[in-house]
């Protein structure tokens, strides 16, 4: 399977078709999903000999940049599903992967994530919940704040301290999944963009064998999660971003192809010299997160990877790209003029510009900035 080709198909005659009503309404992207699981994306970054494409983290970035461009909850939902797939393929026990990877091949998996929680602030790194022992394993009970897509969420990994001794930041990861697993939604999900992603918060309970258990979130989060999180979620950024050049392209070609006259030299119209300056920017955004994948697969199985520098890389990105989108939609907007502002065009922007607004919020970008801000007091280079 071609996998960009795979999802740019996707992107362009499901999720496109369908991404307004979704927005409008609130409501999962069923269609998207569907896609996904027929596919053969649910199992992007599953290694080949577990029966998936084996893909790299640059070729999942794309792929989910070519989906976000024409829908950017669908898009977020793939990032995030695949985010849960890269903690099992690379901290997995093997009794985990040959449970996991059939279900992610043949589409009957889609995985979200329950990390955060009521009374954490958004803090990442730190449980209250914590593991009960139980016959055959533990049991899990968490109120989380969000939890990505979960009422549509075949299975939930989740964090929790590992004992109801232990500190707070002595966490472990959990894979949920029916028949043992409950969630019960406890708020709404009316947010100014990405409401497709459905995201509300809710109280997670499920038992969980031994298995099932990724004994070290601290290895995960550092050596897989924080680069994974980097890219995938700026990849739906740049989709975004993406998304509206190409519309903004259009807008202004349209104008030359209607002005232009028989003379030669001919004026570009005044909106091409703004193009030419977001073209600059999607460029800058494009490589930022292209280096970023090519940095991780280098170096994955390195110790590098659980450096200061290298996370402060990895938060760069984050930071990057989420200020980069904002700036690239607003420039759009200004180019396509009302036909990006109304809701009702074909060019119309107004979308795409609110689930932008999402990027300095995953994670919140003072607080990425203020982790930076700590690290470099002790790096001593920058």
């Amino acid at each position: 399977m071609d996998m960009l080709a795979e999802s740019e198909r996707i992107g362009r005659d499901v999720t496109a078709h369908w991404a307004d009503d979704v927005d409008s309404r609130a409501r999962f992207p069923n269609e998207a999903v569907d896609a996904f699981r027929s596919s053969g994306l649910l199992a992007t970054l599953v290694p080949r000999e577990g029966g998936g494409a084996g893909a790299t983290l640059a070729e999942a970035s794309r792929s989910v940049a070519a989906i976000s461009a024409h829908c950017g909850s669908s898009g977020m939902i793939l990032a995030m599903h695949h985010l849960q797939v890269a903690a099992i393929a690379r901290h997995g026990s093997s009794a985990m992967t040959a449970r996991i990877y059939p279900l992610l091949v043949n589409g009957d998996l889609l995985l979200a994530n329950a990390n955060s929680e009521v009374g954490l602030a958004g803090e990442r790194r730190v449980s209250h919940c914590a593991l009960e022992p139980v016959e055959g394993g533990f049991h899990l009970d968490k109120h989380a704040t969000t939890v990505s897509y979960g009422e549509y969420a075949d299975g939930i990994l989740a964090t929790a301290r590992r004992t109801a001794a232990s500190p707070g930041h002595d966490q472990v990861m959990v894979v949920c999944l029916p028949p043992a697993m409950h969630l019960a939604v406890e708020g709404d999900w009316d947010t100014l963009g990405l409401r497709g992603t459905c995201s509300q918060p809710a109280h997670l309970t499920a038992d969980v064998p031994v298995d099932m258990v990724l004994e070290d979130y601290q290895a995960v989060f550092v050596r897989t999660g924080l680069a994974h999180s980097a890219v995938l979620l700026s990849s739906v950024w740049l989709g975004l971003a993406e998304g509206a050049a190409r519309r903004a392209h259009a807008i202004v070609r349209g104008k030359a192809r209607a002005n232009r006259s028989s003379e030669p030299g001919d004026v570009p119209p005044l909106g091409a010299i703004r193009l030419a300056e977001l073209g600059v920017l999607l460029h800058q955004m494009r490589e930022v997160i292209a280096g970023a994948a090519a940095r991780y697969e280098r170096l994955k199985d390195t110790e590098e990877t659980g450096t200061l520098r290298f996370a402060g890389l990895m938060d760069n990105v984050k930071l990057s790209s989420s200020m980069l989108a904002l700036d690239i939609l607003q420039r759009a907007m200004g180019i396509c003029g009302l036909e990006g502002y109304k809701n009702t065009t074909q060019n119309s922007l107004a979308r795409m510009l609110r689930d932008a607004n999402a990027a300095p919020l995953m994670v919140n970008n003072d607080r990425t900035l203020q982790a930076s801000a700590h690290a470099l007091l002790i790096r001593k280079e920058i």
